[in-house]
């Protein structure tokens, strides 16, 4: 039942029709929704029409493992188990290993692969206020 429902809702916000975060180009079709593990709007990488879908966001130099449960989709407010990961990159790869150990390897990697971009980019920002407060 579940597939049936994420079906439904990607055929209704994704492939041609409207949807709110969705950014057009001539070539790609991209996703600006925050949540979204890749940043292009496909079936596979949309958090509105994935009953179980995982990322990691970072708030105030704090990153957060949002997984989205299936069983508590009637609950908007209890729908994303968040997750406080290390600030050790190592720990945080670790946690993420343990934490989606049986969810498909798409997610498991491109979760990995946008911690590693959010920590790159949290780094050169760190950089670029020390540098800008020594001038």
């Amino acid at each position: 039942m579940k597939d049936f429902n994420d079906d439904l809702i990607w055929k209704t916000i994704g492939e041609n029709e409207f949807c709110a975060f969705k950014w057009k180009t001539l070539v790609q079709n991209f996703c600006k929704n925050e949540l979204n593990v890749t940043g292009f709007c496909s079936k596979q990488s949309c958090p509105l029409s994935n009953s179980k879908y995982a990322t990691v966001v970072e708030k105030d130099g704090i990153f957060l493992l949002y997984q989205k449960d299936s069983r508590f989709l009637n609950f908007p407010e209890m729908m994303w188990k968040k997750t406080i990961l290390s600030r050790n990159f190592i720990k945080a790869i670790q946690q993420i290993d343990l934490r989606l150990a049986f969810w498909p390897k798409f997610f498991i990697y491109r979760v990995k692969q946008k911690l590693t971009k959010l920590t790159q980019s949290l780094i050169r920002n760190r950089i670029f206020q020390i540098r800008s407060e020594a001038i």
